[in-house]
């Protein structure tokens, strides 16, 4: 991962990264996030919401830009600050990634390349796009996928198939002037409605499923 210091005006993709209590992922992580995605260098955004850890000491050990937020806060607020941190940015994409491992680095290129590509306004990492059966998926998560994936299909304009998914790219204009009004875990499904709602074209993109 690139060490962070003070941005220069060069074409970037931004990762902005939720953490509350992390510290141990993150030092698995972080060293895993490739420098560069072609020619797009990769800068770091580790949001620390409130850990009582190391989280925030690892992340900076590891390069990443930190933002400190106390008391914890949830993730939509993680996310709104990080995501106004980086406003004026030179980012050609900013991507979305829990900090809890559940992400893999190496799909990273398959997630940005659309919005790179200018294909779409937003690439949602789907677990289910290729294989749709439960293998390891814990049964309650599976489930509660499956409902809300019927639920939104009776609206229009939301058809996806991980709906929850939080491994997410975004293209500037997006980046810039989306806020996710829940403090909590409703910013994936808030982000799907306000794309219907921007008229921003979302794509999905097959990535691993890691529980």
């Amino acid at each position: 991962m690139v060490h962070s210091g003070r941005y220069r005006a060069v074409r970037m993709i931004v990762i902005v990264i939720p953490a509350f209590d992390e510290a141990t992922k993150l030092v698995e992580l972080l060293p895993a996030l490739p420098d560069h995605v072609g020619q797009e260098a990769v800068r770091v955004v580790v949001v620390d919401d409130g850990s009582t850890d190391t989280t925030r000491d690892v992340a900076r050990s590891h390069g990443a830009h930190v933002i400190v937020l106390s008391p914890n806060q949830g993730k939509g607020a993680a996310l709104r600050a990080g995501l106004d941190a980086i406003a004026a940015w030179p980012a050609t994409c900013v991507a979305l990634m829990d900090a809890d491992g559940q992400h893999d680095p190496c799909d990273l290129p398959t997630l940005v390349a659309p919005v790179l590509a200018g294909e779409c306004d937003i690439a949602c990492g789907s677990r289910y796009l290729e294989d749709d059966a439960r293998r390891h998926t814990p049964l309650n998560r599976y489930l509660v996928r499956r409902a809300a994936v019927g639920w939104l299909r009776r609206r229009p304009g939301v058809s996806v198939t991980d709906p929850f998914s939080g491994y997410r790219c975004l293209a500037p204009q997006v980046a810039r002037t989306w806020v996710p009004q829940g403090d909590r875990y409703e910013a994936e499904l808030e982000m799907l409605f306000d794309a219907v709602r921007n008229g921003w074209v979302l794509r999905e993109v097959p990535v691993a499923r890691i529980y």
